[in-house]
């Protein structure tokens, strides 16, 4: 049987699998949101990994809370926006 378009994708990328259980592929892009991004930010902040490892291949996209509904929604999309302008 042949392969679906994911499977062969996924074989496309692949890099190496070093257990049974992980899969280490190359990314064309990464897409990240204004809920949980900002946690990512600040965790990478705190341990002075505040950089990504291609900034052409991250996406960022503010889409869940448009416009903000309040205070706290608004600074996660502050905060996303500040980091992708770095």
């Amino acid at each position: 049987m042949g392969k679906t378009a994911a499977e062969k994708i996924f074989d496309s990328h692949f890099v190496d699998n070093p257990s049974g259980d992980i899969h280490v592929i190359s990314l064309d892009a990464v897409f990240c949101h204004e809920i949980t991004t900002p946690v990512a930010i600040n965790d990478l902040v705190s341990r002075n990994k505040d950089r990504v490892f291609d900034p052409d291949k991250i996406k960022a996209v503010i889409d869940h809370v448009t416009p903000a509904k309040d205070s706290k929604t608004a600074m996660q999309g502050k905060i996303l926006r500040d980091w992708a302008k770095r």
